[in-house]
């Protein structure tokens, strides 16, 4: 699913060089789960950047899915991020004047999935009974700047690929 050979990532700033990544090798097949953990100045961002196609690497081969990931323009790594690439950020980055539940469907609106499809992918009725909102019926409909943290994460955690109802894309 995701292999990284040889990967190389260098930041210039006038001439000093600082190598990010040098040499790094990953595979990660379909169904693992990954965690990254390091001290500071590791290349945990680095690499989480250069996976997410939001910075391009230096040298070395990226393949996602069996598809090489060097090279590409701005338009094919946005819709590959839109398709394949989930990210889950600590701050959540919801948008406040939406509810949770157009907030989950925001990747899935950039993609053009119509409104029906839209509201089964996201799978409103699965996701509330799943995370436990059953109790509070107008979690998903309220406001994402009104909800607690705790439920800001759970929705989060749902929006990057609107994969709530079927754990795919």
């Amino acid at each position: 699913m995701l292999r990284m050979t040889n990967v190389t990532k260098v930041y210039r700033r006038g001439l000093v060089e600082t190598h990010a990544l040098s040499g790094f090798t990953l595979h990660v097949a379909r169904g693992e789960l990954l965690s990254v953990m390091g001290p500071s100045g590791s290349g945990k961002t680095t690499f989480l950047n250069v996976a997410g196609l939001l910075d391009p690497l230096d040298g070395g081969e990226y393949l996602l899915d069996g598809e090489p990931m060097q090279g590409l323009s701005d338009a094919r790594a946005s819709a590959v991020r839109n398709r394949k690439i989930g990210f889950v950020f600590q701050s959540f980055q919801l948008i406040a004047d939406l509810d949770v539940l157009d907030n989950v469907e925001v990747p899935l609106r950039v993609r053009g999935l119509p409104a029906r499809a839209r509201r089964e992918r996201a799978g409103a009725r699965r996701a509330r009974e799943r995370r436990g909102a059953r109790s509070r019926r107008g979690a998903l409909k309220g406001k994402a700047a009104m909800i607690s943290n705790g439920c800001a994460r759970r929705r989060g955690a749902l929006r990057p690929a609107g994969r709530a109802a079927r754990g795919r894309a």
